[in-house]
């Protein structure tokens, strides 16, 4: 039984940030349901939601423990199936219940389809499927089939059978999603060096580098062709003038190597996508402000890669060092520091790419007021960002409280600055937001910059946790 409660506990273990913010909504639901009245709807609304943000937690854990060694412990699946019981009574069948109390038995019933349904979508998600992302595009594309289709479909849509497809429907999602995460048989073995490749081979092996679906691999082989071409231009131009302008050229091409117009390419390509989706999914029912402020987050996405990537990266700075012979260690560090900078032209362009279709698709009447906003705030954005995802602590809590307030202030300045340029115009609205955004951001860069050179040199790489 001890066993059960671990695995039950361990979602809200792993992410107490998130559980508690589950446990505030849950309450505010609770509080909300005991005011009655119209305040009854929302509580209703909000608990489902908590509820649905509760399983996304429990399927990013299911997705942790589907590894080899969890295959080996003792009744792995017995204590598993218990925890899926406990996290299935509280967190499904009780508000269901307590559903078809007030609302009555036809109501409870729909409810225990749709949670059903909602549960096993967020576990899909969550276990990297892209039938999870389908299901978006599915819901998305309700929204444009015309009426006389679903007059013509209302009597099958109060079928009483029809929550009991959607049980069945839920069940089939969780099975594959259980095979996806816990596949019979043994692992395929990684590919030996000795073969020769296979394109299909390859795309099936989990072991191998290589992207499974066809088109990412094009995409993929199409990126690294231009920065392997970039790295060869640059890296020919150092060495017939070894200029500082030209070895700065040549570590960014080194150490950042998507950071050219095909990985740009490929970058609004895949990005693009999710951001039509947000917008088309919300529709002209939210603000332009807050859809090109979630566009900002997927632009700015990419600047975390220097926080994350670095630690991984030291081991591999050892001979970089001893082929630029830097006179200081600090001089070393100042040129890998300000090779960074390299990232700020892809993710102020794709900041463009992204609000500009995100205005197209839901207002296209405010295209010219969102490209307005995105020029006077992307460029001090990008920089700030990158100076704070520069500075990440190593403790991990630290890192994601750091990283919260970031795309949060991300999002929230695109919408405070769009706000401000349609209220006061681009004079009295865009003069005091460039002067406070350069301001912070010049002052963010120096600090994180100035840190960063005079912290210690290592080459060792990050220490793994306790027991991993």
């Amino acid at each position: 039984m001890r066993a059960v409660w671990t695995l039950a506990l361990l979602p809200l273990r792993q992410a107490w940030v998130a559980a508690l913010l589950l446990l505030l909504m849950l309450a505010g639901a609770i509080a909300l349901a005991l005011a009655g009245g119209k305040a009854l709807y929302g509580g209703a609304m909000l608990a489902a939601s908590a509820l649905w943000f509760a399983w996304l937690l429990a399927g990013v854990t299911l997705k942790g423990l589907a590894r080899k060694e969890t295959m080996l412990l003792p009744d792995f699946h017995r204590a598993l199936a218990g925890a899926a019981a406990l996290w299935a009574l509280l967190f499904w069948l009780l508000p269901c219940a307590l559903t078809s109390l007030h609302w009555g038995l036809p109501v409870g019933w729909l409810a225990l389809a749709v949670g059903a349904l909602a549960i096993a979508w967020a576990v899909l998600t969550t276990s990297g499927s892209r039938s999870g992302f389908l299901i978006w595009v599915l819901i998305i594309g309700a929204r444009f089939i015309p009426q006389p289709f679903w007059l013509s479909i209302e009597p099958a849509l109060h079928n009483p059978l029809l929550p009991l497809a959607a049980l069945l429907l839920a069940a089939l999602m969780l099975r594959m999603t259980w095979q996806r995460l816990f596949p019979i048989g043994d692992p395929p073995l990684p590919d030996s060096p000795l073969l020769a490749s296979e394109p299909m081979r390859r795309g099936n092996n989990t072991t191998s580098n290589v992207p499974r679906g066809k088109l990412m691999q094009r995409l993929n082989g199409w990126s690294e062709h231009g920065a392997s071409a970039l790295l060869q231009r640059e890296a020919a131009r150092y060495h017939a003038t070894s200029t500082p302008g030209r070895q700065r050229a040549m570590l960014r091409a080194l150490l950042l190597p998507h950071e050219q117009p095909r990985g740009w390419l490929v970058r609004w390509l895949l990005w693009g996508a999710f951001v039509a989706v947000y917008a088309l999914a919300l529709g002209h029912s939210a603000q332009i402000g807050m859809i090109a402020g979630y566009a900002t987050f997927f632009a700015m996405s990419g600047l975390n890669v220097v926080g994350t990537g670095m630690p991984r990266l030291q081991p591999s700075l050892v001979e970089l060092y001893f082929t630029l012979a830097p006179d200081t260690r600090a001089a070393f560090k100042a040129q890998l520091v300000d090779s960074f900078l390299g990232v700020l032209p892809g993710a102020i362009l794709s900041a463009f790419v992204f609000t500009g279709l995100a205005a197209l698709l839901i207002a296209p009447h405010a295209l010219v007021s969102i490209l307005a906003t995105t020029a006077i705030l992307a460029p001090p954005l990008a920089l700030a960002t990158l100076a704070l995802y520069l500075s990440l602590p190593f403790n991990v809590i630290l890192r994601s409280v750091v990283t919260g307030i970031t795309i949060f202030g991300q999002m929230g300045t695109i919408w405070l600055g769009y706000a401000l340029l349609e209220r006061f115009g681009p004079l009295w609205g865009g003069a005091p937001v460039l002067v406070i955004t350069w301001s912070f951001a010049i002052g963010a860069w120096s600090a994180a910059r100035k840190h960063w050179i005079d912290s210690p040199l290592s080459f060792d790489p990050p220490r793994a946790k306790a027991g991993a």
